[in-house]
């Protein structure tokens, strides 16, 4: 009921209405399958996105407001996800707030190692690690297991922190980011395992995401494709506001 009483405030407004249509009408939702749709992870992949579409979610309304760069739709999939993963040992760099690991961890029993120098913060008043801390606590139940890591991605020894067969990388987004955040990891993943990679509207993104993939050799088995802008564009409703932020990929990828 509040959503209607605020909807109906906003269309009194017809210049405010007439700027949202204008903003809607500039960015564009754009979903595609590739591969083999039959593969075991990847089903659990189509669940998890069917389901976050349906509204079909257990995600609390905290994690869901959480102030962070990630889309709500995006968290109900990342939850879904874990919970029908046997034994999911989920690796993510990039944590921020924890607006993803808090949905990977609610209600959902899963050894999760976060890697962040929280080096980054888009709000000055507030401490991004002292942030994510005090989220993580309230979203990670007795039976998970949480590896924090406090250090640039580049400088973590992955042979010696376990394998993991779910994978996020949301670090730094330059070509040779996600390029190195592909490689560097290798160690750290099992011979099967699901690649998420956020910001996936963005051409350096996809660049070094899929060149690092070709040049490792790495066979691409499935992966769902989201986009928000068709034009390698920001864009313009983003994070907690969103449903899918600057859109992500998951793959379905073995050594």
């Amino acid at each position: 009921m509040e959503s209607i009483k605020r909807k109906l405030l906003i269309k009194k407004k017809k210049l405010l209405t007439h700027l949202l249509n204008h903003i809607n009408s500039l960015d564009e939702m754009k979903v595609s399958v590739d591969g083999d749709k039959k593969n075991t992870l990847f089903l659990k992949i189509q669940n998890s996105f069917d389901n976050a579409m349906a509204q079909k979610r257990k995600i609390s309304d905290f994690i869901l407001n959480l102030n962070g760069l990630s889309g709500r739709k995006f968290r109900s999939m990342l939850n879904n996800l874990i919970e029908i993963y046997n034994t999911p040992k989920y690796l993510e760099i990039g944590s921020w707030h924890g607006s993803t690991a808090c949905s990977v961890c609610y209600k959902n029993t899963v050894d999760i190692t976060c890697i962040d120098n929280w080096s980054q913060n888009f709000i000055k008043e507030k401490d991004p690690m002292v942030e994510f801390k005090k989220n993580i606590k309230n979203s990670l139940n007795k039976s998970s297991n949480l590896n924090l890591i406090n250090d640039d991605f580049r400088k973590v020894n992955y042979n010696k922190i376990g394998k993991h067969n779910i994978y996020l990388y949301d670090g730094p987004h330059h070509l040779k980011d996600h390029y190195d955040g592909i490689k560097l990891v290798q160690p750290a993943l099992e011979n099967e395992y699901i690649l998420i990679v956020d910001d996936w509207n963005w051409k350096q993104v996809r660049s070094g995401t899929l060149s690092c993939i070709d040049h490792l050799n790495l066979k691409v088995i499935s992966q769902l494709e989201i986009k928000t802008t068709c034009d390698d564009s920001s864009a313009l409703i983003t994070g907690e506001n969103s449903d899918w932020h600057q859109g992500c990929c998951f793959f379905v990828i073995k050594k």
